[in-house]
């Protein structure tokens, strides 16, 4: 069950029943005049629109994050409102006054008041789905240049050897390279192939974050190294990996994770020393949890951490040269988390430093 979805719902329709029953209160004790009626008909009116829209909210279209922002601005609206009409009620009467149906007077304008802040909570989550669209349409951009720019390099080494074959296949002097010029080639061939799957895999989790994967779950940052460790063993054999993870570093994120911290990883190897060393830290603090990713290569350039650390804007002819750290920027911010990159404090290397809500317990 979706708690935030059910305690937004249930907000917004306890305001409803808490009107309504006012409402229904002041009919059954009788009405002084046609204004009361009115009064108590538009205050009964709020309540059972409230008390519908709680439910109607829980099955709409609408993130539980949103749904939830918006009962907030409707529980600030009754509670701001309800504070400000008892002091004025105690000031009344502290002054010998009489105030009518308070009650009910009283509810019409929380009514009011509610109904205010759910149109000030629907505006609010409608500026930040259109930030959100905005920033999706970015992505989407990079991805398609990176995309765009894979795919024409692929094929041009793909031309580029298959006219290389064709002539080797119509040389009646033969090849004076060597046998093993066609393995290479074949090695070569398969290498693309290779990117081209990895270009795939990277795409599906970009269309993951796009349709809006809301997947949380407890996910322990130890247990996602050690199962792509062999992997990095044995693609990179002459590199080393450290850890230092803290067992309290489990991070409250999703399936995807792994994906982002590879990306890292295999980028720290990549362009680390020669060769490379790799070190992996990992701690727990303030509800957060805070990785480290450490290299003794040369550094990230500076355009790369404008671009990654936001103090510039990409542009077509200002980018960054790879596609993994926006993938994993993107993961991370997707878990409501941050990535940021620079050079170590001790000039020897880079670091990308992740930051993700630490999981419950």
């Amino acid at each position: 069950m979706d708690t935030s979805r059910l305690t937004g719902a249930l907000v917004i329709s306890f305001t409803g029943v808490g009107l309504a029953a006012i409402a229904v209160r002041g009919f059954t004790t009788g009405t002084t005049g046609v204004v009361d009626a009115v009064v108590t008909g538009v205050t009964l009116l709020f309540g059972v629109a409230f008390t519908l829209t709680g439910p109607i909210g829980y099955r709409a279209d609408v993130e539980s994050r949103h749904l939830l922002r918006i009962a907030g601005w409707n529980a600030l609206g009754v509670v701001a409102t309800s504070a400000v009409l008892v002091l004025v009620y105690s000031f009344q009467v502290a002054g010998g006054g009489n105030v009518v149906e308070p009650l009910v007077s009283g509810a019409i304008v929380v009514a009011v008041s509610a109904f205010a802040h759910v149109l000030i909570g629907f505006n609010d989550v409608r500026r930040i789905r259109a930030r959100r669209l905005v920033k999706q349409r970015q992505k989407a951009a990079v991805m398609n240049r990176f995309v765009r720019h894979d795919l024409r390099h692929a094929a041009q080494l793909l031309i580029g050897y298959g006219e290389q074959l064709s002539a080797d296949g119509g040389d009646e002097a033969g090849d004076e390279r060597g046998p093993d010029h066609g393995l290479d080639l074949g090695r070569r061939i398969t290498e693309i192939g290779s990117d081209l799957g990895n270009t795939q895999s990277q795409i599906r989790v970009f269309d993951d974050l796009l349709e809006g994967e809301n997947d949380r779950r407890p996910v322990d940052l130890a247990t996602v190294v050690d199962d792509e460790r062999a992997e990095w063993e044995e693609e990179y054999p002459d590199g080393t990996l450290e850890t230092d993870i803290d067992p309290t570093c489990t991070a409250r994120a999703g399936e995807h994770l792994d994906t982002a911290l590879g990306e890292l990883i295999d980028n720290a190897f990549r362009y680390g020393g020669d060769p490379p060393s790799v070190t992996l830290r990992g701690t727990r603090t303030d509800g957060a949890v805070r990785v480290e990713i450490l290299d003794d290569g040369d550094g990230f350039p500076d355009d790369e951490m404008a671009l990654i650390n936001e103090d510039r804007t990409e542009t077509q002819l200002q980018h960054s040269s790879g596609l993994g750290l926006w993938l994993a920027k993107w993961v991370i911010e997707h878990y409501d988390g941050s990535l940021s990159i620079g050079d170590r404090s001790d000039g020897k290397g880079g670091v990308v430093t992740v930051r993700l809500p630490a999981a419950d317990g």
